[in-house]
């Protein structure tokens, strides 16, 4: 069992499910189902490590409204500890509304809490004696952001490695926040897109190079094609699974749970993408980010049976 600690965002997410189309302004289509569920990256993550049986640590804020009850409530069902979650009077609960539409999600979010966690917010006594500590949506993060490199800096001196997935840019112009924050972290995250756009690169493998340039070991979900992951001279890739897609919201976050729970137990780099892929494709049976999270036993035997999708 590794002992984690992820920094980051909590907020619920609106999934809005059998849109045949998005409307015209004025108009209004009739959908299918709303369901108001437990959302974010960071407590996506931290309920799939939590499944797979780690010790998680989330430092996180919510709004003392009623979507913060529930998403303390939400959580505390995943199995994670709600300890370190601050309640903050003052200020919303962040809310995502995700309208699928077919293969693809547009999303509308209400950043509240989400963008209030701090360099003060990080109790790094509570850090001490842990193995790893994982920051989420690097770009909805923008009064944190500025010292997420300090603090994966300090998570280094207090002997812990670190991992990021930065989430796709909000705004324009602000890649260079990354340069302070490269030279601290051990394990990079991005999807495709995500790791063309930062590294300016127009293919994966060439993304996937640059990025090796600047963090020892870097993971690119390719959705259901699989990953891809480069750390040194290695390069492995793992194709995705067959399976019966009901609803796609976090699954690269489940993807990055199993992998980093492989990671931290001393995983081969193939064993880690496996997993990875095997945890974000289950989550996909139901609607929501955590409904159908696969502990690492049904996992393990998920990938031992299940049809595998062809290479490339």
């Amino acid at each position: 069992m590794s002992s984690i600690i992820i920094v980051g965002e909590l907020n619920l997410d609106l999934i809005v499910t059998g849109v045949p189309r998005l409307p015209e302004p004025g108009e209004e289509v009739i959908v299918s189902a709303m369901e108001l569920m437990l959302g974010s990256s960071s407590a996506i993550l931290a309920a799939q490590l939590a499944r797979l049986g780690d010790d998680v640590l989330f430092i996180t804020k919510v709004g003392s409204d009623e979507l913060g009850a529930k998403a303390l409530d939400s959580l505390r069902q995943t199995g994670v500890p709600v300890g370190a979650v601050t309640v903050v009077p003052a200020l919303p609960t962040g809310l995502t509304i995700s309208v699928a539409v077919g293969t693809e999600r547009a999303m509308l979010t209400q950043l509240g809490c989400i963008e209030e966690m701090r360099w003060e917010d990080v109790d790094f006594g509570a850090v001490r004696g842990r193995q790893h500590l994982h920051i989420s949506s690097f770009y909805l993060q923008r009064n944190l952001r500025p010292d997420i490199g300090r603090i994966f800096e300090r998570a280094h001196q207090m002997g812990l490695t670190t991992s990021l997935d930065t989430g796709w840019p909000t705004e324009e112009g602000i890649n260079g926040d990354l340069d302070a924050v490269w030279p601290h972290v051990d394990v990079f995250l991005p999807n495709e897109a995500e790791a063309q756009r930062l590294s300016g690169a127009s293919t994966v493998d060439h993304a996937l190079s640059l990025l090796c340039e600047r963090v020892p070991t870097v993971v690119v979900k390719l959705g259901p094609n699989g990953a891809i992951a480069r750390r040194g001279g290695e390069i492995v890739a793992s194709p995705g699974f067959v399976i019966d897609v009901v609803e796609t919201t976090g699954a690269g976050d489940s993807f990055n749970g199993g992998f980093l729970h492989g990671h931290l137990a001393g995983w081969d780099l193939a064993g880690c993408l496996e997993l990875g892929n095997t945890c974000g494709a289950l989550s996909t049976r139901a609607v929501g980010g955590t409904t159908s999270h696969a502990t690492l036993e049904e996992a393990m035997e998920f990938a031992r049976s299940a049809p595998r999708r062809p290479a490339g």
